[in-house]
C-alpha cells in the first residue's frame, strides 16, 4: 500500500504492525514538527506565554501551521484506526460515536462548569456518566484496533493484508 494511501486514504484494511509503526512515527514527526515551529516563534518573538502555565503558544502564521499540524495528525489517526478496524470487520463509524460522545461529555463538563449553583448536581452527574461511557468505548477501540487479531480472509472490507485467501487458510 503507498504511504499515500496509508495515511490519507479510508478504504482498504491494515495489520496492527502497520497501524502501531505508522501510529508511533507520525506521533513522532508532529512531536518534532511542532517543536520547530515552537522554537522558531520563540526566535522571532511571535508567540504569547500563558501565565498560569508558563506555557509558549505560537501566534501568527506559526499558530496557522500548527493548527495545520494538530488536523493532519487527526485526519491521519482517524485513517489508520478506519483500516485497523476494517481489518477487523467492523465499521469505522465506530471512531465517529467516540467522537461524538467526547464532545457531548467536554459540552457536559463545560455546562457544569458554567452552571449556577443549583443545577452543577445535575450537569456533575451527567458529565460523570458520560465521561464513564466515553472512557469504555475508548478503551475499547483501543483494544480493538491495537491489540486484537485480524478477521482472516477477506471481509467487507477488503482482501487480507497477509494476502492469505479463505480458502488456504481453511487448509
Amino acid at each position: 500500500m503507498p504511504l499515500s494511501e496509508l495515511l490519507f486514504s479510508f478504504k482498504g484494511r491494515i495489520r496492527r504492525l502497520h497501524w502501531w509503526v505508522a501510529s508511533l512515527a507520525v506521533a513522532a514527526v508532529v512531536g518534532v514538527a511542532t517543536s520547530i515551529i515552537e522554537l522558531v516563534a520563540k526566535s522571532t518573538g511571535k508567540f504569547v506565554i500563558i501565565p498560569e502555565t508558563q506555557q509558549l503558544v505560537p501566534t501568527g502564521p506559526f499558530a496557522i501551521a500548527v493548527g495545520a499540524i494538530v488536523l493532519a495528525n487527526m485526519w491521519i489517526n482517524f485513517a489508520l484506526g478506519v483500516k485497523r478496524l476494517h481489518d477487523r470487520d467492523r465499521s469505522g463509524w465506530w471512531l465517529v460515536v467516540q467522537g461524538v460522545i467526547m464532545v457531548l461529555t467536554i459540552i457536559l463538563v463545560v455546562g457544569m462548569v458554567f452552571a449556577p449553583d443549583d443545577q452543577v448536581p445535575i450537569w456533575s452527574v451527567s458529565a460523570a456518566a458520560v465521561g464513564v461511557v466515553t472512557l469504555a468505548i475508548t478503551l475499547w477501540l483501543f483494544v480493538e484496533i491495537g491489540f486484537l487479531r485480524r478477521t482472516n480472509g477477506p471481509n467487507r472490507f477488503g482482501a487480507d493484508p497477509f494476502g492469505q485467501a479463505q480458502a488456504d487458510a481453511a487448509t
